[in-house]
């Protein structure tokens, strides 16, 4: 079957989440057999017209980034551009959109030259754009993130309208997109998000790897990764580390990952005096975060809102190391079935304080608790998150050979 993603990220570089499903689920459906290509919006600073990943073709078109307006409009126009390009070489059977935008312009205006079309929602376009786009009390521009909002929103209802099948990584976006876009239940499919349980395994040389990234071994570690925006809860993390006081002074939080929020951390760090107990080592080689994952005693989701599975998660448990996180969104479905007490009572500083003292004191009072967490968490994610599983699962969806209705 020749098959063509269509993304807003590139699979070039993993930056994040989106950029890890692209890439996994092309290179999963390459090994099943599938004739696989990319078109992608290039990312800003990367001009390059085309890019080659694993020996996979990604076809990239750029878009002006002057105005809202201006983007959405060269998004479109250049978008079908590329995909018009793309199809002349492999005449799609199947096209899957991962985001909303990528795909608008292709299913309104070339639906007709794939069979099958199928949206894959990581998360719900409008939501993450307002948690990337902080309110504002200036009333233009509360204005214009209202009505980016709604558009965000309309436009990824018109895409899943117009798809077969819209597929998403846990049953909360599941839920989510049942509650906000009320498409038709058998529209929707289940393909797990996962993590490469070659690549994420636990260190044969737990010293070593601490010494490798000059890490202290003296000292309990704790590690985050995240793109630095407000929804994702690192003020209070850094909070939760003031209100664990003295109990927490062999603390070492680090976190990775880059975002706006980076200066207000870095000043946050400086007033709380936690310059000794928190390092930003911002953004994470993806040859390093298995390192990082292995390095640490506890893996911290600290999550405020909006989780659509949160790939973290598991890459962690993947590595042997127990994560500990808010019952936001996804992420519970996932600790809850390794341990239940690996869960937070709430977002807030104190329930993260309350939460990293409880597990912190098991490892310490109750030899071997953090060993079985450890290897019941590893074992979950070879049985139930891998890539391989993942794309099974997508696989089995495009074998149903389930042609597109007609637009809705």
């Amino acid at each position: 079957m020749n098959i063509l993603l269509l993304a807003e990220v590139s699979a070039s570089a993993v930056l994040g989440g989106a950029e890890r499903v692209l890439r996994e689920q092309a290179l999963g459906l390459r090994k099943r057999g599938h004739e696989v290509s990319i078109v992608a919006r290039a990312p800003a600073g990367d001009p390059r017209p085309q890019v080659t990943v694993s020996n996979l073709v990604e076809r990239r078109y750029a878009v002006s980034r002057r105005t809202e307006p201006a983007f959405v409009l060269s998004s479109l126009v250049r978008s079908v551009k590329a995909f018009d390009e793309a199809s002349a070489l492999i005449s799609p059977d199947a096209v899957i959109i991962h985001q909303s935008l990528a795909g608008f312009g292709a299913i309104l205006r070339r639906r007709a030259q794939a069979r099958q079309w199928i949206y894959m929602c990581l998360s719900l376009a409008h939501e993450e754009y307002l948690s990337r786009t902080p309110p504002t009390t200036r009333p233009l521009d509360s204005l214009r993130r209202t009505l980016n909002a709604t558009a965000r929103r309309w436009i990824e209802r018109v895409v899943m309208n117009r798809c077969a099948r819209v597929l998403v990584l846990s049953q909360f976006m599941w839920q989510r997109v049942l509650a906000v876009h009320r498409i038709p239940e058998d529209k929707l499919g289940m393909v797990t998000g996962a993590a490469d349980p070659h690549r994420f395994r636990p260190p044969e040389d737990p010293v070593a790897v601490r010494e490798q990234l000059k890490l202290p071994l003296n000292r309990v570690v704790l590690f985050t990764v995240r793109n630095l925006v407000p929804r994702m809860g690192l003020e209070n993390l850094l909070q939760a580390i003031s209100i664990l006081g003295e109990e927490g002074r062999d603390l070492l939080l680090v976190i990775g990952g880059e975002g706006p929020l980076r200066p207000a951390l870095e000043q946050l760090i400086r007033d709380l005096g936690h310059t000794d107990r928190a390092r930003l080592v911002g953004f994470i080689a993806e040859d390093d975060l298995s390192k990082y994952y292995q390095a640490a005693d506890l893996v911290l989701m600290p999550t405020h809102q909006l989780e659509g599975f949160g790939l973290v998660t598991v890459e962690a448990l993947a590595c042997g190391t127990p994560v500990l996180g808010t019952p936001v969104g996804a992420i519970p479905e996932v600790l809850a079935r390794v341990d239940p007490g690996l869960l937070a009572d709430g977002t807030d500083s104190t329930a993260l304080a309350i939460a990293i003292r409880r597990l912190l004191r098991q490892f310490r009072d109750q030899p071997g608790e953090q060993e079985r967490l450890s290897m019941k968490g590893r074992a979950l994610v070879e049985q139930d998150y891998t890539w391989d599983r993942h794309s099974d699962q997508l696989n089995r969806v495009l074998r149903e050979v389930r042609p597109t209705p007609a637009a809705s």
